[in-house]
């Protein structure tokens, strides 16, 4: 991952343990999906569960989900964290001073 955003100059990890917002974030979203996934399962198919169908398909997507989520998940916690933290006066000017800095290298 970029450490600014190459467009503005913002730096993404604002300060040391940053991203534990989202994993967070990434641990409960794969969590209800299991739970969503768990009971839809047993709900589609009682009385008759396939036991050995709903542990592979949740396993299955408890080792995907995570993965493919992460991304998203940077994203959401940045927003949400930046609506309840919004940028300090010296990260403005850094972020700026960078973005001035890519233009000129770009030419």
């Amino acid at each position: 991952m970029a450490e600014h955003c190459p467009g503005c100059g913002l730096e993404f990890e604002r300060e040391p343990g940053y991203w534990v917002g989202a994993i967070i974030i990434n641990t409960t979203v794969t969590f209800a999906t299991f739970i969503g996934m768990f009971l839809l399962l047993i709900g589609v198919t009682w009385p008759d569960v396939p036991w050995g169908i709903v542990m592979g398909v949740t396993v299955a997507a408890n080792g995907i989900i995570p993965v493919v989520f992460y991304p998203l998940s940077k994203t959401v916690w940045m927003a949400l964290e930046l609506s309840w933290h919004p940028l300090e006066t010296e990260e403005i000017t850094a972020a700026s001073q960078r973005a001035t800095l890519a233009e000129y290298q770009a030419g």
